[in-house]
């Protein structure tokens, strides 16, 4: 039996550690090119918020992703709608982008950190943004549907929360962080 366990583990060891060392290959490539991102400078206090919101983000997500693993589409739905939705708090810098009646003030002065980002946000960004919680308020709506008929259906829903996932890529692959 021990003989087995060993021929076994070998069988998925070797591949395994090929996949790694060509994974790590890659990463060594990947770091060797210059990178081509939009460079935003924010203000340190603002900075931190932007990190803080995607963080916020991902954490939404992952919450999403189980709900709706667990055939759970009704919560994943509120999840998408209440933490990535366009009205939920996150996408407030995605909201008041563009609204220059609102003063900037300093934020040690009661400026809001989401003004401030959103000021100074490049429109790319934004739009990329406003996407992404357009597309959690649609993935809602199609998972709502999918609870509704008891899952017979849940491809659209499917479809609709990759295209959320998508937005973060094209953002992330776009613009960084300094």
């Amino acid at each position: 039996m021990r003989i087995l366990v060993v021929i076994l583990s070998c069988f998925f060891w070797v591949p395994l550690a090929s996949a790694e060392k060509e994974l790590h290959k890659s990463h060594q490539a990947n770091s060797s090119t210059a990178d081509t991102r939009i460079l935003v400078v924010y203000p340190p206090e603002v900075k931190a918020y932007a990190f803080a919101n995607m963080r916020r983000h991902l954490e939404a997500l992952a919450e999403i992703m189980v709900a709706f693993s667990n055939a759970q589409y009704g919560q994943a739905a509120d999840i998408a709608d209440n933490k990535l939705g366009v009205d939920s708090h996150g996408a407030t810098a995605c909201r008041v982008h563009g609204d220059h009646s609102m003063p900037m003030l300093p934020i040690s002065e009661g400026g809001h950190v989401e003004h401030h980002m959103a000021k100074l946000m490049p429109e790319g960004w934004w739009g990329l943004g406003q996407n992404m919680h357009v597309s959690a308020n649609e993935f809602a709506n199609k998972a709502r549907d999918a609870a509704k008929n008891g899952g017979a259906d849940i491809t659209l829903a499917s479809v609709a929360l990759a295209k959320i996932t998508q937005q973060c890529v094209a953002c992330h692959s776009s613009y960084r962080m300094q």
